[in-house]
């Protein structure tokens, strides 16, 4: 990472200040709604005027990444995404467009192939029976935000091999073609570091923060209809829970 201005190179200090900032927000240097070094410190720490430092703060200020109020020291913007997705009986690309976010969606894999001790496992299916695994990779802006691999009982909705995926979502796929309608869902979700090949396609440092969570959806019947892992990138995902008292007979206290 680099941490130095370079005065020997044809770019603007102005320009390679905001690189060294964006490269040490990407890095966790500093956390979201955290406060940056003052001017006087940053133009201590590079050998830079002031008037170097208020232009690359402008800038970083214009591109979204920092909030400058006169009389205080420039803010990260917090940039994650939050979600109640725990709460919810969608998918997450519904969840997130639900909450005025707009993914994109690139599909990476969709094919039959028998299905693990562990897949048929949650699925509660025969071992080795049929299923199809879908991998996806969900944008935000342009930026890859989320890795999705699903597993779904390939006797019950065979048609999934065919379709195109690309910027949809599954759950809505599934109900317009068989009707089948999630009734509930086991959730769980957990801190893990980045391995090298989430690392490529999350576009993250290895051993970087991820928030794992795991979904087994089940069907009216009682029949899992899929099981999905997604990967959410830790400095850009949070998801928030609402807890209320409720008392015997169901009412809220």
């Amino acid at each position: 990472m680099k941490d130095e201005i370079d005065f020997t190179s044809s770019t603007p200090y102005y320009v390679q200040l905001m690189e060294i900032i964006k490269s040490q927000i990407s890095e966790g240097a500093w956390r979201n709604e955290e406060h940056l070094p003052s001017h006087s410190e940053l133009c201590e720490k590079y050998g830079i005027s002031k008037t170097v430092v208020r232009q690359a703060l402008k800038e970083l200020e214009i591109e979204g990444l920092i909030i400058q109020r006169r009389g205080r020291l420039a803010t990260i913007v917090d940039k994650k995404i939050s979600g109640d997705i725990l709460q919810q009986l969608s998918g997450t690309y519904q969840n997130m467009t639900r909450l005025g976010y707009f993914p994109t969606t690139t599909v990476l894999l969709n094919h039959v192939i028998p299905g693990s001790d562990s897949v048929t496992r949650k699925l509660e299916i025969d071992p080795e029976s049929p299923v199809i695994e879908i991998e996806r990779l969900r944008y935000l802006h342009d930026e890859p935000f989320e890795f999705l691999r699903s597993y779904i009982p390939y006797d019950l909705c065979p048609k999934i091999i065919e379709l195109d995926l690309t910027g949809k979502s599954l759950l809505e796929e599934i109900e317009k073609e068989y009707g089948y309608v999630i009734a509930y869902s086991k959730r769980s979700i957990e801190a893990v570091s980045a391995r090298p090949i989430e690392c490529k396609l999350l576009n993250v440092a290895s051993g970087a923060p991820l928030l794992l969570f795991n979904s087994v959806s089940y069907i009216k019947s009682g029949r899992a209809i899929g099981t999905t892992t997604s990967l959410f990138r830790g400095d850009r995902a949070r998801f928030d829970v609402e807890i209320m008292d409720v008392k015997e007979n169901g009412s809220i206290k």
